[in-house]
């Protein structure tokens, strides 16, 4: 019988063989995959020396990736993480990745549909298992026993301890031993008593901290516990990312990667679904937007009244 660790392995092989992707582009390609040699000896079980725990966490998370990255392959929606709200998350927790102090706190904070989530997949496809990616739930708001049973859960723990002092020895002891950068989306969930942890955490480990949160929510988060969001916001803070709809910049980037122009028509038209998407979704908006008109246009040249129904087709399913 296979370990779990080894049957993900074997999932993630199949996958790559049906590709026809070699080891080496593989591994550079999800870094959570270890070297190749690693690789190899997890495929046939040796796993001799190896944390399998944390490696497990970070196979299961090369998984989700690859699900992700088949369902935009699907779509033909590929990401793109030279887009600016994906390139100003990943800078910014390399900033705090390299901080030796306690400057290890980043929020990152957005309306719906900034791209937050997605920018969050993207760090854990560079930087592969120093990546942990957790989802805030609104039952951390007054619990850290649950925010510490989510956080463990979130590192492959299995066998979570029913108390939380015990729980937050279990945590500081697992960061402490392999440090890694914790992501935690929703994070507009935390209250009073899980801001108080989170600075505990960052003061007894090594460890970074990214916060994905909604900006109307977790300013009133910062108003309703002032003092302890105080002593995250102005001691612990790495950098704050603040995201906004999608730029028209980026949206041209983005069309002209995923469809075919008439000429001189990318331009107005990226301006036209820049300005519409915050009202409908943001880059979701966007992305449904670019398959409406794929759509519409079939193996025509997309010209502005194509696009232009595009962009009501879209905005009417809203």
């Amino acid at each position: 019988m296979h370990t779990p660790l080894e049957t993900l392995a074997r999932q993630i092989r199949d996958w790559q063989t049906a590709r026809n992707i070699y080891d080496t582009e593989l591994c550079k390609r999800f870094n959570g995959l270890g070297s190749t040699k690693t690789f190899k000896r997890i495929l046939e079980g040796d796993l001799t020396e190896l944390d399998a725990d944390s490696w497990l966490v970070a196979y299961e998370q090369v998984l989700v990736l690859i699900d992700l990255e088949s369902q935009a392959s699907k779509l033909d929606e590929p990401i793109y993480d030279d887009l600016w709200h994906i390139a100003a998350t990943r800078l910014a927790t390399q900033t705090a990745m390299t901080e030796r102090g306690n400057n290890r706190l980043v929020i990152i904070e957005g309306p719906s549909g900034s791209g937050k989530t997605t920018a969050a997949r993207c760090l854990a496809g560079r930087f592969g298992r120093k990546i942990v990616l957790a989802e805030a739930d609104e039952t951390w708001k007054d619990s850290a026993n649950s925010m510490l049973g989510g956080l463990l859960r979130s590192l492959g723990i299995r066998e979570v301890p029913t108390g939380a002092e015990l729980r937050l020895t279990k945590l500081i002891t697992a960061l402490v031993e392999s440090p890694v950068c914790v992501v935690i989306d929703e994070a507009h969930h935390l209250g009073p008593r899980t801001l108080n942890l989170i600075k505990t955490l960052i003061n007894r480990t090594r460890c970074q901290f990214v916060f994905l949160c909604i900006e109307t929510l977790f300013k009133k988060l910062e108003c309703n516990a002032y003092e302890e969001a105080k002593q995250l916001t102005k001691n612990r803070l790495a950098e704050r990312v603040k995201l906004s709809g999608p730029s028209p910049n980026d949206v041209e980037k983005f069309l002209d990667r995923r469809l075919k122009w008439e000429p001189n028509t990318m331009k107005p038209c990226a301006k036209v679904l820049a300005d519409r998407a915050p009202l409908y979704g943001g880059w979701n908006f966007v992305n449904l937007v670019t398959r409406s008109a794929r759509q519409l246009a079939g193996k025509e040249l997309i010209d502005q009244d194509t696009f232009s129904k595009a962009i009501q087709k879209a905005a009417a399913s809203r």
